[in-house]
């Protein structure tokens, strides 16, 4: 069956043709998103490097948010990069930083967060149900041999809601035939898609041990790691039952919650599933700088554009970013602020 991806920026030949400059002299760098489709697409991107002769000099998994790529310069130059793929990157939530980076490097980026740059280069963007997992997965198909990531990029497409677009939809049918739509997440693909997000969430420090044992299909171990997460999350649900608030004029829930590991995107979208008219927002601490709390938010009926409601809860606020998609977004801000974000939002 033929896969139809739809972009709206750039084109696929725009791909091969940055790949095809990549020559022996180059050094190249990899850099995606701290989830499942961001890991998913390094490990595609990595294939098809391979398949061209070409070893990436960095493997580099980020967060996005202000001050996300201010870092990246000094160890692209100390390591002597010269050519970088950029994957699954809300760009816009660095912009500033982005736009120095490409200044100084070679980079082309693969994405499927909303932006308001419309004319870039060396830019793939793709609607919000086209995950960047799943664009490289149908570029890589037409270089080399990607049949053995078919249930990789199909869990991906699982967490991201790829499903939503039919055509996606039909791909994930024909290689999981007992799929539907309305129990998505208990199927046998929404279960893998738990086991490989699970080491992520696990080894969210060590991200490179989880893109290895999701790419070397090392499953006794991602079970391991899969116990110890859905053991809490069961404990973080049932806290959410007890102690989220409700606002019924705004149909919203909002839980501030700091769990052992960071579960709340995988929380907060299992309650959305299962709630798919509600609004909900889970707030947490930013480990490594306590002053800063981040905030998931989703609603499934796609009725809330909460790419613009999280924009508008860090209206106003310092050191405060916030992106995303139309049914699932996040930000960040300071800690002392979230009241006046709890305001913005519920105004």
């Amino acid at each position: 069956m033929e896969n139809k991806i739809e972009y709206l920026i750039g084109k696929e030949q725009d791909f091969y043709d940055f790949l095809d400059r990549i020559t022996k002299k180059d050094k190249v760098a990899i850099v995606s998103h701290i989830d499942l489709d961001g890991i998913a697409s390094a490990i595609f991107l990595q294939e098809i490097l391979k398949s061209k002769g070409i070893k990436p000099k960095i493997l580099e998994f980020t967060e996005v948010g202000s001050g996300a790529f201010s870092k990246l310069p000094k160890k692209f130059k100390k390591k002597k990069i010269t050519k970088i793929f950029m994957s699954d990157i809300a760009e816009e939530s660095d912009y500033t930083n982005f736009e120095k980076l490409k200044n100084e490097f070679f980079i082309f980026l693969i994405d499927h967060h909303p932006s308001e740059n419309k004319t870039q280069n060396n830019v793939l963007k793709t609607k919000t149900e086209h995950c960047a997992a799943w664009t490289i997965y149908n570029l890589g198909q037409k270089i080399t041999d990607f049949s053995k990531w078919k249930n990789l990029v199909c869990a991906t497409m699982i967490v991201e809601f790829s499903y939503n677009d039919e055509n996606n939809f039909n791909f994930l049918k024909s290689n999981f035939p007992d799929l539907t739509k309305e129990d998505v997440m208990n199927s046998e693909v929404g279960r893998l898609s738990n086991l490989f997000s699970s080491a992520i969430i696990y080894l969210k420090n060590n991200l490179k041990k989880a893109f290895n044992l999701i790419s070397k299909d090392k499953f006794k171990k991602l079970e391991k790691f899969n116990n110890i997460i859905q053991r809490e999350f069961q404990l973080v649900v049932e806290k959410f039952g007890k102690e989220a608030e409700f606002y019924p004029d705004k149909n919203a829930y909002f839980f501030y919650y700091n769990p052992r590991f960071p579960i709340g995107s995988a929380v907060i979208t299992y309650l959305s599933v299962q709630q798919s008219d509600k609004t909900f927002f889970i707030a947490s601490d930013v480990k490594d700088d306590k002053n800063f709390v981040k905030v998931s938010s989703r609603n499934q009926s796609g009725k809330v554009n909460l790419n613009e409601l999280m924009k508008k809860g860090i209206a106003g606020l310092e050191n405060a970013s916030a992106g995303g998609h139309i049914m699932a977004s996040a930000g960040r801000f300071l800690k002392k602020d979230l009241e006046k974000f709890k305001q913005n939002i519920l105004a």
